[in-house]
């Protein structure tokens, strides 16, 4: 894979891997117990990412894992658009996928059987009745569906089908006639091995559930996981319904999403400055009526729509506006102004597009992160679409949570049309999973920054000691030796990092070599592999044993066999450790045969100490780099210090990282049901007004330096605590994590120095946690002393 899967990537991938095998191998055994595997993750997890890894695991193997003989697979959606959105992430995400293959996208196939080794993309609409490939005639002698059953008999299990966005597609139409999908999963000939992919997952576990021929197996990545990667933004903020008199404020509410998304363009504008990185390009969407785009009432909204965007956006062009509508031509509005069609997933990277109108054609699999802003003009009761868009419009655009400006983590929806209840639903869907999505729902956002009095205890702050918890798939000491060793060179930490890694690990299989030989071991392991014993019976032509079995030893392997050995070793000793080590041997000794040096080190990957000294030894050195860089590591951006976090992550025991992450801003919310009867307005006065839950000296303040907290029905001790620790003067500061992390505090308090005043020097890190019948906090105490060495 090109692209470094997250932790619970990697184990979704390996899980599915697994029930896939688990299943082929029941097919294996009796053809009639056909498999069905669900992979279930949020909108925003990278289904299409974690399928990319176990397919290529599939085709081509990886480590642990053999590849699948004749392994053929065949894609389906619903939505010809996101197959080829689809299939150009996969090649993006993997280096080895390349035979790809589009059907139905305007082309001709007329083939007996799927090519082995290739990935096939069919969309339902190509497979319809009245396709092209669905039917034999002239140039077609073989059907699709002819195709699949005769892919089935010549493969079996190597088959496998996998159906993207499955909840659509599985359980059959009110009429009573199969789907496409049911119809490729359950024609005459059943697809052996089914894997759905989807974000709602309910209604397609019910179907399969009830066919009785399939053993279902759930592949479920937990929401919790997505939402601590940063792949998601935190927070959805929802503006629901407003109305002066009997009058919807519509083309209000769209100026306001304009007004939005300039906003972020100006956040996005000096968060790339400030971290030296390509500036993210916000687009607004506008999600307009289900009606034909013919009709008066429809152009005649669409027209004012567009004049409200054009009049509130200074310098905004019309070609930057585009629409998604199932009319794939312009849509003149009359008056020389005309809205040009754009394919949905070619919005992406159109980074001159900065409006995107749509009705249905996004809600399903569209890719947009860099859609940040939604205005919905749908009617109240039309609540599951939104909810659906809602789940499109959720993804970072860097992939990562953002520190240094934490406004860039939500995003935000106007729904003019929708009332309290319907408002309410949406939320349910969201809160409950229903959605697919993982990031919380909230009225509104609380925006707080460091005033400059507080920048030196923000610095106190980042230097607090902070341990990464180990990842529960870790990556081999080895392999993040070498990625460190890159990130290093590249990052100009550490010159020439890449070759001194390499040269490191070939000294430690040099002393392993000599532990071997000294030991006598050696010669016995190469032996062992490099040799083959062959077993002769004598018999007569009549089958009588004339001389009885009898072993012809050292024969030797040929080069092919060897090469063999060779690769197996190389799965032992991992990412390329032993092709340098056989590369450095050969080039160290101009008389070294390379057929001998490959012997050597398939040996050394037979020992049982030269493995694992050899991930101790790569781990102890990359634990070293890490010390050692700490400070420059910290220095670098944002987006470059979260490749050494997640590199530290990877470790199998818990590592010493950077300090506490800080930042520009922080955001706060406020819950949906907090006001839900009162304006914008009136319930920023509310909060204003909440005297007894603003409290003073936290480390980021509102504009009068108050900090609000949300009074919840568990919140007593931490409450009691602030009141406690605030009363004292020797607090001056205090600091509570983003709701989005565990509850944490950290006070900071100091005693005079005999001399100059007040130095904050940590020399005590502490932490107790208090607990009762309710879910309470942890509580993080942090003490500093004066450079007399006081405590306080």
């Amino acid at each position: 894979m090109q692209f470094d899967l997250l932790d619970f990537q990697q184990m979704a991938a390996e899980e599915l891997h697994a029930e896939i095998l688990k299943a082929q191998r029941r097919y294996d055994d009796d053809n009639e117990l056909l498999g069905a595997v669900v992979l279930e993750a949020a909108t925003g997890a990278g289904k299409t990412v974690i399928a990319t890894a176990v397919i290529e695991r599939l085709l081509y193997g990886a480590d642990g894992a053999e590849p699948i003989p004749g392994t053929t697979v065949l894609w389906v959606t619903n939505d010809p658009s996101l197959n080829a959105q689809t299939a150009r992430k996969m090649q993006e995400a993997s280096g080895r996928l390349s035979d790809i293959r589009l059907l139905g996208q305007g082309a001709a196939f007329n083939q007996e059987t799927f090519d082995q080794g290739a990935v096939y993309f069919l969309n339902t609409q190509a497979a319809s009745a009245t396709a092209r490939i669905t039917n034999r005639g002239d140039k077609q002698d073989w059907t699709i569906w002819q195709t699949i059953e005769n892919t089935v008999h010549d493969r079996g299990s190597s088959f496998i089908v996998f159906v993207d966005e499955a909840h659509y597609g599985v359980g059959g139409r009110a009429s009573g006639q199969p789907t496409v999908v049911d119809k490729i999963a359950n024609g005459d000939t059943p697809i052996p091995v089914f894997v759905g992919i989807s974000a709602t997952a309910d209604r397609l576990n019910k179907s399969l559930s009830e066919q009785q021929s399939r053993f279902l197996r759930n592949v479920t990545v937990p929401i919790s996981a997505v939402k601590a990667s940063g792949l998601v933004k935190d927070r959805i903020v929802l503006a629901p319904s407003e109305t002066i008199g009997e009058v919807v404020a519509d083309t209000t509410f769209v100026r306001e999403g304009v007004r939005k998304t300039r906003e972020y363009e100006h956040r996005w504008a000096a968060y790339a400055l400030a971290q030296r990185e390509p500036q993210v390009i916000p687009a607004l969407v506008i999600q307009l009526p289900d009606e034909r785009s013919d009709d008066g009432s429809f152009r005649q909204l669409l027209a004012s729509v567009v004049e409200s965007v054009l009049q509130e956006w200074p310098g905004l062009k019309a070609l930057q506006i585009v629409h998604t509508f199932g009319e794939h031509a312009p849509i003149d509005l009359g008056g020389g102004r005309a809205v040009r069609w754009m394919a949905p997933q070619d919005i992406q990277d159109a980074i001159e597009v900065r409006v995107v109108l749509a009705k249905n054609a996004i809600t399903t699999g569209w890719d947009c992160p860099r859609a940040e802003v939604l205005v919905s003009l749908r009617k109240s009761t039309d609540y599951t679409p939104i909810a659906q868009l809602i789940g499109r419009i959720v993804r970072q655009p860097l992939a990562r949570r953002i520190v240094a400006d934490e406004v860039l983590n939500n995003v935000h929806a106007y729904l003019p049309q929708f009332d309290e209840k319907t408002v309410m639903n949406v939320v349910a869907q969201f809160s409950g999973g229903e959605a697919g999505a993982s990031a919380e729902v909230v009225r509104a956002s609380l925006e707080y920054a460091a005033p400059d009095a507080m920048c030196g205890n923000l610095a106190i702050l980042a230097q607090l000691p902070t341990y990464t918890v180990p990842s529960r798939n870790h990556v081999p000491e080895v392999r993040r030796l070498h990625q460190l060793a890159t990130f290093l060179e590249n990052d100009g930490i550490r010159a020439h990092a890449i070759s001194q890694a390499r040269s490191y690990l070939n000294s430690v299989l040099d002393d392993e070599v000599r532990k071997l030989a000294t030991s006598g071991e050696l010669d016995e392991l190469r032996t062992s592999v490099s040799e083959v014993s062959i077993r002769e019976i004598l018999v007569s032509l009549d089958g009588t044993v004339i001389d009885g079995e009898r072993t012809v030893s050292g024969t030797r392997f040929d080069a092919k066999n060897i090469d063999d050995v060779f690769k197996r070793a190389a799965r032992t000793l991992k990412d390329g450790t032993a092709e340098a080590y056989w590369s450095y041997l050969v080039d160290a000794d101009e008389d070294e045969d390379p057929i001998e040096a490959k012997i050597t080190v398939a040996a050394l990957a037979l020992s049982d100490a030269a493995p694992t000294n050899l991930e101790a030894a790569a781990g102890s050195l990359t634990n070293d780099w890490l010390r050692a860089s700490q400070k420059a590591i910290y220095a670098l951006p944002e987006a470059m210090r979260l490749r050494y976090k997640r590199l530290q992550a990877e470790s199998a025991a818990p590592q010493l990282g950077p300090g506490i992450e800080i930042g520009g801003t922080i955001v706060d919310s406020v819950a949906i049901a907090v006001g839900a009867d009162l304006s914008d307005v009136e319930l920023q006065e509310r909060i204003l007004g909440d005297s007894p839950n603003r409290w003073p000296k936290h480390l980021y303040q509102g504009i009068d330096g108050l900090y609000w907290t949300k009074p919840t029905a568990t919140d007593g001790l931490e409450r009691s605590v602030l009141r406690s620790e605030l009363a004292s003067e020797q607090v001056v500061g205090w600091y509570r994590n983003p709701p989005v992390a565990n509850a944490r505090f950290a006070f900071l308090t100091s005693t005079p120095a005999a001399t100059d005043g007040l130095d904050f020097t940590q020399t005590l890190f502490s932490s107790t946690t208090y607990e009762d019948s309710f879910a309470l906090p942890s509580l993080i105490r942090t003490a500093f002393s004066s450079r007399t060495g006081g405590t306080s």
